[in-house]
């Protein structure tokens, strides 16, 4: 009974700092528009293990809408395999006051956007980015590019409050991670089958910490897996400690879990075919079955 209790207090807690959440942060947006003409998606997340999914099982891209995240658009791989949607959720690629080395990549992103993209391309984006105009300026002399906007507003509380909020596009999980925006703008398109490649996850394993008690994390992606280097985890204002670095990777773990509850009660099925995936949330595809 008092674990009963306590649950329903915290609940009770989460979804009153998420109606405030909503209130200040939350926009009204035009409805995600919908992929009518097909039922499967493949988000190409960025980790190392990207680079032999697509090497090994090309042939299991050509029938599905591919959705890529972040810097995806500076590599090779971006005219090789034309995805349709690409999803940005970190703040330091289009806020001006970013620290280095965001705004030189922010700009390599936008330029590659602009210059390599001769197919139909929607760039999916936090509405908080509409503002800046900088990040735009390439992308509009480009009658390719599309830009719809989303609300990355963290909701937590009762099920019921939470999935409404979701359906009503007013916010999502906590999206410490590109793969959980990516995730509920998939679903919100109406695929119902979400395959995820690259999503290796391992970072637990690439944490360090020097004798500066600098924390340090091997963040490796698949156009940079041999020559990352153990970095500090940055944030908009100085460096994450030892606590909020595991926290961070907490919300994230956690909101898969969330996402997975979600799915399943719109009769979507999320597939992770990323091999030794960390994420123990949704059911495994075998790629070589």
């Amino acid at each position: 009974m008092l674990e009963y209790l306590r649950d329903f207090i915290v609940k009770l807690g989460q979804t009153i700092i998420s109606i405030v959440r909503i209130l200040f942060l939350t926009r009204f947006i035009p409805s995600i528009k919908k992929e009518n003409n097909h039922s499967e998606c493949l988000i190409l997340t960025n980790g190392p293990s990207l680079n032999t999914s697509i090497e090994n099982n090309l042939q299991f891209t050509t029938d599905k809408i591919l959705f890529c995240v972040n810097f995806f658009p500076n590599t090779p791989y971006y005219e090789q395999l034309k995805p349709r949607y690409h999803v940005i959720s970190a703040p330091e690629l289009w806020l001006p006051q970013a620290k280095h080395p965001y705004p030189k990549l922010s700009e390599e992103l936008f330029n590659n956007i602009a210059q390599k993209t001769t197919w139909k391309l929607t760039i999916l984006i936090p509405f908080a980015a509409k503002k800046y105009t900088q990040w735009r300026e390439k992308l509009v002399q480009n009658s390719n590019v599309e830009i719809e906007y989303y609300n990355p507003t963290p909701i937590e509380g009762f099920r019921w409050f939470c999935h409404a909020m979701y359906h009503m596009q007013w916010g999502m999980p906590r999206p410490h991670n590109v793969l959980i925006p990516s995730l509920m703008l998939a679903m919100k398109k109406g695929f119902k089958s979400i395959y995820i490649w690259g999503a290796d996850h391992s970072w637990l394993k690439e944490i360090s910490v020097d004798e500066q008690n600098q924390v340090l994390v091997n963040q490796k992606h698949f156009y940079d897996e041999n020559t990352a280097k153990p970095q500090p985890m940055n944030k908009l204002k100085g460096t994450r400690k030892l606590h909020e670095v595991l926290i961070k990777f907490v919300h994230a773990f956690k909101g898969y879990w969330e996402i997975e509850e979600y799915a399943k009660q719109k009769n979507i099925t999320i597939w992770n075919a990323t091999p030794h995936s960390f994420i123990d949330a949704f059911k495994r595809y075998k790629m070589n079955e």
